[in-house]
C-alpha cells in the first residue's frame, strides 16, 4: 500500500494513474451503454473539438487534443470509418487536410454530451466550489511543469488507451 506522505515520490503519479484508468474504465462503459461500442475516450476529445466548432484542419484538432498529428491520424481513421467525421482538403489550402462531423457525427452529439456531464458529476462529487477551484489550478500547475520539462511537443507515447486499441486492432488485421 502506497503511504499517504506527501513527500513519497510515487503518490501523485500513483493517484493520477488511478484517477485516469477509473474515467477511462467509466467513458468506456458509458460509450457501450449509449450503443458506440468500440469508441475509446480519445474519440470523445475529437468529436468534441467538431462540437464546438465543425470543419476544422487536423494539425488544429491535434494541438487542441494534445496528441501527435499521427495519432491523430489513427484515431481519426477509425471515426472516418465508422461515419461519424469526414476528411477533405481546405476550400483555402489543397494542402491541409479539414475534418467535419458527419450527419452520424451530428446524431452522437447528445450521448457524448451526456456522458461527459455524467464523468463530470462523477468525478466531482462531494466537491465544494472551492475545493474544485483549487484542484483544477493545482492539476494546472502540474500539467504546466511536465509541459516544460517535455516542450517537444505533444507526447502521447504512454497513452495507453490508443496503444493498446492500435495492438488490438493489429492482432485482429484491422485498421485502427
Amino acid at each position: 500500500m502506497f503511504q499517504r506522505n506527501p513527500e513519497n515520490p510515487t503518490l501523485a503519479p500513483n493517484l493520477i494513474s488511478r484517477i485516469r484508468h477509473g474515467l477511462h474504465r467509466f467513458l468506456k462503459q458509458e460509450l457501450n451503454r449509449a450503443g458506440l461500442p468500440g469508441m475509446v475516450p480519445s474519440h470523445g476529445l475529437i468529436l468534441g473539438c467538431l462540437y464546438s466548432e465543425d470543419h476544422l484542419p487536423m494539425n488544429r484538432i491535434a494541438r487542441l487534443i494534445g496528441r501527435r498529428k499521427s495519432t491523430l491520424t489513427v484515431l481519426a481513421d477509425k471515426l472516418e470509418n465508422r461515419g461519424y467525421i469526414q476528411r477533405g482538403a481546405s476550400a483555402e489550402d489543397n494542402r491541409v487536410r479539414q475534418v467535419s462531423l458527419t450527419a452520424k457525427g451530428e446524431e452522437a452529439r447528445a450521448a457524448f454530451e451526456s456522458i461527459s456531464r455524467a464523468m463530470h458529476e462523477r468525478l466531482w462529487r462531494g466537491f465544494s466550489e472551492e475545493e474544485k477551484s483549487q484542484a483544477m489550478r493545482l492539476l494546472r500547475r502540474m500539467a504546466d511543469n511536465l509541459a516544460a520539462a517535455n516542450s517537444s511537443g505533444p507526447d502521447d507515447a504512454g497513452d495507453d488507451e490508443d496503444g493498446a486499441e492500435r495492438k488490438q486492432s493489429s492482432e485482429r488485421g484491422e485498421q485502427a
